[in-house]
This record gives C-alpha cells, sequence and structure tokens, in this order.
C-alpha cells in the first residue's frame, strides 16, 4: 500500500475522525466537477446556511441551464418505467402534462422519440428563469410541433391532467405533498422518478455539483407515500432506479443506494 493509501485507512480511525471531517469538507468546498455530498441537515433551510462560502448557492445561473443537451436524445435504464405509464396515460386520454423542474424539455423531446404524441398534447415546464429561458430558445429551433410551454408559477399545473417529477423532487424548498394539498384540482396523475429515498430518515444534505451547491432532500419512503395518500393518491406503481445512488461521507447509514420511482393515481371528486 502506498503512503497515501496508508495515511488515508488511517484517517479512518475513529480517534482521527474530527481532523478527516475537516479535511473532507475543505476538500468538498473545492470540488468544481461530479456530484458531492456533506452532512446531514434537518431542513433546506439549514442545509442552505451550511453552504461553503466559496460556492454558490443557486441552481438559476446559465451553467446549470446549459446541462443535460444529451438528455433531449436518450433515455436512461431508469426512465423506463416512465416511459412506459406516460404511454399509459396517452391511451387514456390524458393531453395536459405539468413538468415540474423539467429543465428545458428534455423529458418532452426524450420521449417523443419513443411515443407518438397526440396533436391536442400540451406538456408545460416549471424551472428556473434561467433555464426556462434556454428552454424557450431550444424549442424555436426544435420544437417544430409548439406542443412545449414554459410556466413561471408551479401553480398553473393545477388542473392539468398529469404532474411530471422527473429528477427534481430532491431540489424543491417546498413539501410536494403539502403543496398540492393548495391546489384546487391538483392533478389526478403523478410520476415521481429518479428520487432518493430512504427507509427510515427523512433529511437534507449538501450537494456540490460542482458550478452549484445546493440543500438535497432524501425524504423517507414510507413517510412520502403515506402523505401522499392522505391526498388520495394511491401507489400504482414503484420501481428502483438501481445506477442512481447517494453516498454521504461519515453518516453511511443515510447513504441511498437505488433511487426511487413512482406512478400515483388519485380518484376524481
Amino acid at each position: 500500500m502506498s503512503l497515501r493509501g496508508i495515511a488515508m485507512e488511517t484517517l479512518k480511525l475513529p480517534p482521527f475522525t474530527p481532523l478527516a471531517k475537516l479535511l473532507y469538507r475543505h476538500q468538498f468546498a473545492r470540488q468544481r466537477h461530479g456530484n458531492h455530498y456533506l452532512g446531514v441537515f434537518p431542513s433546506y433551510a439549514s442545509a442552505l446556511a451550511a453552504v461553503p462560502a466559496a460556492l454558490k448557492a443557486s441552481y438559476d445561473q446559465p451553467q446549470a441551464a446549459a446541462q443535460y443537451r444529451y438528455r433531449t436524445r436518450q433515455l436512461a435504464i431508469g426512465d423506463y418505467p416512465t416511459l412506459y405509464w406516460l404511454e399509459q396515460l396517452l391511451h387514456r386520454n390524458c393531453r395536459r402534462f405539468f413538468d415540474l423542474g423539467g429543465h428545458i424539455g428534455v423529458a418532452y423531446y426524450a420521449f417523443a422519440r419513443y411515443l407518438d404524441y397526440p396533436g391536442d398534447i400540451t406538456w408545460t415546464v416549471s424551472d428556473m428563469p434561467t433555464t426556462m429561458e434556454a428552454g424557450r430558445a431550444w424549442a424555436a429551433e426544435h420544437d417544430a410541433a409548439h406542443r412545449l410551454a414554459f410556466a413561471a408559477d408551479k401553480n398553473a399545473a393545477d388542473g392539468q391532467d398529469a404532474l411530471l417529477v422527473l429528477g427534481a423532487l430532491q431540489y424543491f424548498d417546498f413539501d410536494l405533498p403539502a403543496w398540492l394539498g393548495t391546489l384546487a384540482a391538483p392533478p389526478r396523475h403523478l410520476i415521481v422518478n429518479n428520487s432518493p429515498m430512504h427507509d427510515h430518515h427523512d433529511f437534507h444534505t449538501l450537494q456540490n455539483m460542482g458550478f452549484a451547491c445546493l440543500p438535497y432532500h432524501v425524504h423517507a419512503r414510507p413517510a412520502f407515500i403515506r402523505a401522499m395518500g392522505e391526498l388520495g393518491y394511491r401507489v400504482v406503481d414503484a420501481w428502483r432506479c438501481e445506477e442512481r445512488e447517494c453516498r454521504i461521507p461519515f453518516a453511511h447509514d443515510h447513504d441511498v443506494e437505488g433511487y426511487s420511482g413512482f406512478y400515483f393515481s388519485r380518484a376524481n371528486n
């Protein structure tokens, strides 16, 4: 074993844990590539307050808006359950889709490669202002059918047929079930995908993605399902996205191996 390897193993010993945490926090603040996680916090606010001063604590910036162009052209393994349920919803005459946290409309474009969108479908994305501005520019060149729209107010989901939350739930600064409960006519159908869920713990950590450091919400799966059930949503299907994981140094009992996906349906009132 190299001297560096010996040093790293030594830092894992309990007497050296405080030093190891200090060194990791210093390294965390310097990361500019990949996704790195730090800490366990009880709330979005407490996690936000812990963002290192050297890092930007906002996703509303050009670097964020420029991400994920490749995802308009291809699906990941964990996207296929969503593809299946979208097809089923289209067969059931669902036409109004609200994509909360949908970036520039990456899902709209990617799923269009596999689904025959009806002519009367509407797909509305709500995201950060800078990202939606980039989405409108992208749509001017790539959405010839003009089915994609953008909404600054997430409450525009009221009255839509289906709500899509595809890899965005962990970034929300609000509680999804609580917000749905404020809508006069919540979407009957809800697909949540690529979300970190823990079997027991509900908490926030920090995610440093290089250009920004943000609070990252890991939901307790049983509590999330129970909260949705109180709104009248039942779980029709659930799956794991095994290619995704969230590992938090010095808090391994909070690690998430395999992200979660759900299709919820709500009875008409």
